[in-house]
């Protein structure tokens, strides 16, 4: 037992020291412009006492084909808190606007560019993943609008070099 933990330390601890995340993912730095409005969606303090709020369902997968988390507190700053963002690690994108609003995936990307390791979305505007929307495949992530109950996967093939 005392080896295996051993072995899984140091595993945890290589991946670290390569850069990696506990999935295997690239981890590089946050995009500047946090709390900059990103298309219609801008960055307030929130408590818009669910005026407009809706929640639609995203799922990772990875090259390896395993899932992984989307990460939680995506857009929420000490600042400002996007329109768009996540809570727990759950893979729910809440939509909490002053009124009705438009916002699409691509604009949650790149809100998540802003906030948390941008490898994953990075890899969506390179192209060297696949979006698919309640099964069906999708061209672009502008094209994706978030709406109530809506099942996203974006399937990366490999990730995108900086």
């Amino acid at each position: 037992m005392r080896r295996l933990l051993t072995l899984l330390s140091l595993t945890v601890l290589l991946a670290a020291c390569a850069g990696t995340d506990a999935d295997g993912v690239p981890v590089t730095n946050p995009a500047q412009g946090f709390g900059d409005d990103v298309a219609a969606v801008s960055c307030d303090g929130g408590g818009h006492d669910a005026a407009y709020h809706i929640h639609s369902q995203l799922v990772i997968y990875l090259p390896d084909g395993t899932s992984t988390d989307v990460p939680a507190n995506i857009g929420i700053g000490d600042r400002c808190m996007y329109w768009v963002h996540t809570h727990p690690a759950d893979g729910v994108i809440h939509v909490e606007a002053p009124n009705e609003t438009t916002a699409t995936l691509a604009d949650f990307l790149e809100i998540w560019r802003r906030t948390s390791n941008p490898t994953i979305p990075d890899a969506v505007f390179a192209g060297t993943a696949q979006i698919k929307v309640i099964g069906e495949p999708v061209a672009n992530a502008s094209d994706v609008i978030l709406s109530e109950g809506i099942g996203i996967e974006i399937f990366v093939s490999s990730y995108p070099t900086r």
